[in-house]
């Protein structure tokens, strides 16, 4: 019994601080009962809090570009949930890809998104520097489009007039490039 004490002081309990516990029950005590209870229902809690994510639904966006004038570069695509930046500063685009021209027609598949509110912009990545270049006046050198088919005169299209409502499942979207 000695060497029994000595492991229940090192865990802070003694079978003299639980009355009734630990006198033919093996040394089991309320702490180690309430732990074993609580990792129960924690395991319970994250498992079922593991099925209602496996249950969200998703967004599958198709993004059909057409509109190009030849097959040089890539079509430069980006999925915006927010007017913070759009439609120049593709940093802040949830998702990006680059996709290969073939025939005049781009397109580019965003799987995993969350259905909600989303504008798209595309650009003629001509030369291949992944970035919308523009002249010196900062009029766009390259064919560009938006969600929409948005084409505002002497300014860039605003998010508010590109955005779409994507719920969810598999949504297409068609964007011409001028």
């Amino acid at each position: 019994m000695a060497e029994r004490a000595s492991i229940w002081q090192e865990l802070g309990d003694t079978p003299a601080q639980t009355p009734g516990v630990g006198q033919g029950t093996g040394g089991v005590t309320r702490r180690w009962v309430s732990i074993g209870a609580l990792v129960i229902v924690m395991a319970g809690v994250l498992g079922a809090s593991a099925q209602i994510d496996e249950r969200r639904s998703t967004l599958t966006l198709i993004v059909h570009v057409d509109g190009f004038e030849n097959a040089a570069g890539a079509a430069g695509i980006g999925v915006w949930d927010a007017a913070r930046g759009f439609p120049d500063e593709i940093e802040h685009a949830v998702a990006t890809t680059y996709a290969t021209i073939q025939d005049g027609v781009a397109m580019a598949r965003f799987d995993q998104l969350e259905p909600g509110t989303y504008a798209i912009t595309v650009y003629h990545d001509r030369n291949g520097n992944r970035r919308f270049d523009k002249n010196w006046l900062g009029l766009p050198r390259e064919a560009w489009g938006v969600s929409n088919n948005v084409r505002p005169r002497l300014r860039a299209p605003r998010f508010d007039e590109a955005k779409l409502e994507l719920e969810a499942d598999e949504q297409q979207v068609e964007i011409r490039v001028h």
